[in-house]
């Protein structure tokens, strides 16, 4: 369990190491100011974001919450690490996705006040999915 928490780990520090990387990259491409896409269009994203939590909640308790009660009593159950490792790659996923239609909005023109918001919003989403380590039952409670 410890080898599947450490790789979980590393693979959340590259997703925010990324939205990182995204800033950087609107740094030095420079893309251009004012649009042709309707006005809507953020809004558009906005609930489309929305719906991407929900279903990013699902799965995480779908496939973390069940799973995390399976690796308290039985850490080494395979089947319980990978449904928590697929749950926290997902989470991590729709968190980027979140973060990438920022990014998108930028290049289509649009200003910090449009896009900013699925910047910050990927970014809490990454924060607040950091995979925990799960706390194991003492041998003989089950």
């Amino acid at each position: 369990m410890q080898q599947t928490l450490q790789q979980v780990r590393i693979l959340h520090v590259a997703f925010v190491t990324t939205w990182f990387l995204f800033i950087l990259l609107l740094k030095f491409v420079q893309p251009p100011f004012g649009t042709t896409a309707p006005e809507f269009f953020p809004l558009a994203l906005g609930f489309v974001c929305i719906s991407e939590v929900g279903l990013a909640l699902f799965f995480r308790a779908r496939l973390i919450a069940a799973s995390e009660t399976v690796l308290r009593s039985d850490p080494d159950d395979k089947a319980a690490l990978a449904k928590w490792r697929t749950g926290n790659l997902l989470s991590f996923c729709f968190a980027e996705t979140i973060t990438l239609f920022g990014l998108m909005l930028k290049f289509l023109g649009f200003g910090w006040k449009a896009a900013g918001a699925f910047f910050v919003g990927g970014l809490i989403l990454l924060l607040l999915w950091a995979p925990r380590k799960i706390q194991v039952l003492p041998r003989g409670v089950r």
